[in-house]
């Protein structure tokens, strides 16, 4: 196996980036630190990026880089690669500002309830018509400060 250089890393992201990833939701980048290598997946929307490695070699850069690309081409040759909703993780990283079918900000929030530390919210999307609810978990409380007048 040959040496990784950041040349040759970048040189395979981007051929990954303008070959089998262009179809999808992602682009795969990195990035040198002052401890290694940072690797992650940019999003072409506005998701944040999602960081897959940090601080690592180039060698575990590359590995990191090609695991992602299998990931990609097993999901595309499943007919998978436009999935009809976003996972999970996607939907929590956007807040839950998108509707999880067309990623529309157009969603119209409901009626919430709350129920042992968990809060339900209706949601409805004004562009597509689905309707979800959105679930929202108790992780912790603030005190009010009273301000004498």
């Amino acid at each position: 196996m040959a040496k990784v250089t950041e040349k040759s890393l970048k040189a395979r992201c981007t051929e990954l980036n303008m070959g089998p990833l262009r179809g999808t939701t992602f682009g795969i980048n990195f990035e040198r630190t002052g401890n290694g290598y940072t690797v992650e997946l940019k999003y072409r929307d506005a998701t944040p990026p999602k960081i897959l490695a940090v601080d690592v070699t180039a060698a575990e850069a590359a590995a990191t880089v090609e695991g992602a690309a299998a990931g990609a081409a097993a999901v595309q040759v499943a007919g998978l690669d436009k999935p009809e909703f976003v996972t999970r993780d996607t939907f929590i990283r956007q807040a839950g500002e998108r509707c999880p079918k067309c990623a529309t900000k157009d969603i119209s929030p409901g009626h919430l309830s709350a129920l042992k530390g968990t809060m339900t919210q209706q949601c409805l999307c004004q562009r597509c018509g689905l309707s979800w609810n959105s679930i929202y978990r108790l992780d912790d409380y603030e005190a009010a400060v009273a301000v004498e007048v």
